[in-house]
């Protein structure tokens, strides 16, 4: 299957209702400034724990996703994304009804939305995700490193001081998906509208990043990235 035909099956497997809006730069400033209020303020992981009982509904009880990427994995993930991804859909940046109707995320507060992604954070899982059949590891090392280690780090592990997510871990397929989404508009990748990231790839490119991305496991060991 070519991959315009791949991007087009994974543009029709998103939920219905996903809208996905430009996240401006005030919106940022206003979560840079809601999140100094929080600095003394550590999350309850038991109540978190609660929260997050919605949220397994779809994600899994241990945060695993769903193999096929109709979910993403989120275990493991940094608190400084999580909040962010909650605020864009708790704002409507990112739009998908079941996160506010079923993951009850239009009334939380800011502690409550630290509350779980602390609880998000902290979870453990050892998780091996398929690596795609089409791809070669070593042909997306030379690609990752040109274009996405900037941004995600240097095993797709993540930067804080980008507010970018780790990759590693995460199905293929849901990050197909995301390039899809990236490549119509639906997403803006980098937070920069004019990005033309995903342009210059083609199918074998896509491919060859994800099977290298897919070699690492879910556990960041990298921590001098994100300093």
């Amino acid at each position: 299957m070519s991959l315009t035909r791949l991007l087009l099956a994974a543009l029709v497997a998103v939920p219905l209702g996903l809208i996905i809006a430009i996240p401006s730069a005030s919106a940022r400033e206003d979560y840079e400034t809601r999140n100094q209020a929080l600095d003394d303020y550590e999350p309850d992981i038991v109540r978190g724990q609660v929260m997050f009982r919605q949220c397994a509904l779809c994600h899994g009880q241990r945060g695993q996703g769903i193999i096929g990427g109709k979910y993403p994995r989120i275990a493991g993930f940094p608190e400084y994304y999580l909040m962010n991804a909650l605020r864009d859909y708790q704002a409507g940046r990112r739009g998908y009804d079941a996160m506010l109707v079923v993951g009850g995320l239009k009334t939380y507060d800011d502690r409550q939305l630290m509350d779980l992604s602390g609880y998000i954070a902290q979870l453990e899982i050892d998780l091996s995700v398929p690596i795609p059949e089409q791809g070669n590891a070593r042909g997306g090392s030379r690609k990752y490193r040109n274009d996405c280690r900037t941004c995600h780090g240097r095993r797709a592990e993540g930067l804080s001081r980008k507010d970018s997510p780790p990759l590693r871990g995460q199905y293929y397929q849901y990050l197909l998906r995301q390039i899809a989404l990236f490549r119509s508009g639906e997403r803006i990748h980098a937070d920069d509208p004019e990005d033309e990231t995903f342009d210059i790839y083609d199918e074998s490119d896509v491919f060859d990043i994800l099977a290298f991305v897919a070699s690492f496991d879910g556990a960041a060991d990298d921590e001098e990235e994100n300093e």
